[in-house]
């Protein structure tokens, strides 16, 4: 395949040496919930909007993130980008010894986002093309190609981390079992593969299904 059949994400170099300085940063000492924040949104402020919430449902000493682009803001010319970083109601300071797992999903969020960012700008902030499976709005959301497209590059990189290129590609050939696959602390090796073959009931043959794993296989030749 074409690698130019791909959207690449921006230049990660420059986040990934701002985020080292954050790293750095959390190993010293412990930190409040908004002092974590504020640090983070010192560090990439100007890249996205970092916002702090507090949740019950979240474990003292453990946190949550999730990110999102937001279309309209980029037309305009405005931050496109928000990261949310979700910590428990009844934290008050806490350690964080280490800060990969937290690196690794704030550069895993924003390359999706940054992908949706391109397939944005690449059709001119057009709508973008509705999901194949209209059975919910989970499934028409889930089976939409810029969706599709932005989680195969993050199941990608997430087989690649954990086995490497080769290895990766070897996992990917049977991916039914790959997706159930875990590592000897007991985490899924790609949750996101989990989840989209779980939803289409583990079937490599749903146009769906093949169509990831079509652009997962095009993601981990190009790395």
């Amino acid at each position: 395949m074409l690698l130019m059949e791909i959207t690449q994400p921006s230049d990660m170099q420059s986040l990934k040496q701002r985020l080292t300085s954050f790293k750095d940063w959390l190993t010293q000492g412990n930190h409040t919930p908004k002092e974590i924040a504020t640090e983070l949104e010192n560090n990439i402020g100007d890249i996205t909007r970092v916002e702090m919430e507090l949740s019950p449902k979240v474990d003292k000493g453990d946190m949550n993130a999730s990110a999102a682009y937001e279309q309209d803001d980029d037309e305009d010319g405005e931050i496109p980008f928000e990261i949310t970083l979700v910590f428990s109601d009844k934290e008050d300071r806490m350690t964080v010894n280490d800060p990969n797992p937290l690196i690794n999903r704030i550069l895993d969020m924003m390359k999706h986002e940054m992908i949706h960012q391109k397939q944005a700008r690449a059709r001119d902030f057009e709508d973008h093309t509705q999901g194949k499976d209209n059975r919910n709005m989970n499934y028409e959301y889930m089976s939409r190609p810029d969706e599709i497209e932005a989680y195969a590059m993050n199941i990608a990189d997430e087989l690649v981390r954990q086995v490497g290129k080769e290895d990766a590609i070897a996992l990917l050939r049977m991916a039914n079992k790959t997706a159930q696959f875990k590592d000897e602390m007991g985490n899924f090796l790609s949750p996101d593969l989990f989840a989209y073959m779980g939803m289409w009931n583990f079937d490599s043959k749903h146009p769906v299904i093949k169509r990831l794993l079509k652009k997962i296989y095009q993601y981990i030749t190009a790395q």
